[in-house]
């Protein structure tokens, strides 16, 4: 067996504090003197941690703040100075044991103040207090695990600051943004100066921004968010907004170009990751009817089961969409559909296509199990050549006009 192939690493699981005394022990960096202040001021301060935590009497306590006032010291050690175990040593030779562990707890203090998330004015989930005991005990903070938990949260600082800044240059108040993810501002922002600027939007306003964006994408073959709209940013937010900028493009540019996209399926796959102003009441039927134009322009706002039948009815004949039909016209469908039977497809395809989106698969169910199985059965029905049975279960679920007035179902 070669040298090679007998080597063995060594893992050295020691708390860096243990490390670092080694060290300068055998380096001759620390005498015993110093290691007796060290023992002394260990003490001392596990005495106060062991109060702070619980009692300073039980031992379990005592043992469990040994542990914990080690760990903050190798914490700061480690951090400070990189894992250099002669600058900690001689960092335990010129300053007291119990600076390094006021040094790893204001560490951890400085971690706990920085937002967890990138949610505007979202309280603290953690008191500090159990935050420090989490992260001193059971699993201590190890070197790469403090910085990447440091840096997340450095950059949820980072993404607020520049939501925020957004959300000052465009007029919008801080006090409405509370708990308010900070990349959905920016996002928004950067699709209101797409468009040539303005105010954030309510959610009306919002669709009318995506409808022309899209609009002038399609005109344009794809859909591009130019640089240039981040051109006035402070260089501190340029990273982040440019981030968002590149996963706009990537995410969401080619759903908002895809003409054969409704514009209400759209907005419902998109708009959570935007921030919409909330809209008064009288913007909803505004918002209905842009985001389902053909929807409305069919219905022409008549919204009952009799009125939509009817329009279903219509298309499964191929005949003109209308609220109400005469009872020539009827008549003109059931033929239409014993000879060539029901065009389900096409009554699909103009709910999923044209319908509001929240009431989508209502009216299919409307259509495919609740009135289709019976128009089959009554409609298509050759033991009934005069229509008799046909019209009457026309009657009772659709609008037919009649020679009498008064007998149109509202």
């Amino acid at each position: 067996m070669s040298d090679n192939n007998r080597h063995i690493e060594i893992i050295d699981k020691r708390p860096f504090f243990e490390k670092a005394l080694s060290f300068g022990l055998q380096n001759h960096i620390l005498d015993q003197e110093k290691c007796r202040a060290i023992v002394v001021d260990g003490a001392k301060g596990t005495v106060q941690v062991a109060a702070h935590f619980g009692t300073s009497h039980l031992h379990t306590d005592l043992e469990n703040a040994r542990q914990r006032i080690v760990n903050l010291v190798s914490l700061y050690l480690e951090h400070t100075y990189s894992g250099d175990l002669r600058k900690a040593a001689e960092s335990l030779r010129d300053n007291t044991f119990l600076s390094h562990s006021r040094g790893g707890n204001e560490m951890l203090k400085a971690l706990h103040a920085m937002p967890e998330s990138a949610i505007i004015g979202d309280t603290k989930a953690q008191p500090v207090k159990e935050f420090q005991d989490e992260r001193t005990l059971a699993k201590p903070f190890s070197l790469n695990a403090y910085r990447k938990e440091r840096q997340a949260r450095e950059d949820a600082a980072a993404t607020i600051a520049a939501a925020l800044w957004f959300a000052k240059s465009m007029g919008l108040p801080q006090s409405s943004l509370d708990f308010v993810g900070a990349e959905t501002i920016i996002r928004t922002a950067l699709l209101v100066r797409l468009g040539q600027g303005g105010a954030f939007p309510n959610r009306i306003e919002f669709a009318r921004l995506i409808d022309a964006i899209r609009t002038k994408s399609v005109a344009g073959g794809k859909l591009k968010l130019p640089k240039k709209i981040l051109g006035d940013l402070p260089p501190e937010y340029l990273d982040i907004a440019e981030k968002i900028r590149r996963e706009i493009e990537k995410h969401d540019a080619p759903l908002m170009a895809d003409a054969t996209m409704a514009l209400d399926v759209l907005l419902n796959l998109v708009e959570a990751r935007y921030f919409v102003q909330e809209s008064d009441m009288e913007d909803i039927g505004d918002f209905d009817a842009l985001v389902s134009k053909e929807w409305h322009k069919v219905t022409k706002g008549k919204e009952d089961p009799y009125s939509r039948l009817t329009i279903f009815m219509c298309i499964a004949a191929g005949a003109k969409p209308k609220t109400t039909v005469s009872e020539s016209e009827a008549r003109a469908m059931i033929r239409q559909v014993r000879q060539h039977g029901f065009d389900n497809d096409a009554v699909s395809t103009f709910i999923k296509n044209s319908a509001p989106f929240e009431i989508k698969d209502n009216l299919l169910s409307l259509w495919s199990d609740e009135f289709l199985p019976d128009a089959e059965e009554y409609l298509v029905d050759d033991s009934d050549p005069k229509y008799t049975r046909a019209m009457k279960f026309l009657r009772e679920n659709c609008n037919i006009k009649t020679k009498e007035p008064g007998k149109e179902k509202k």
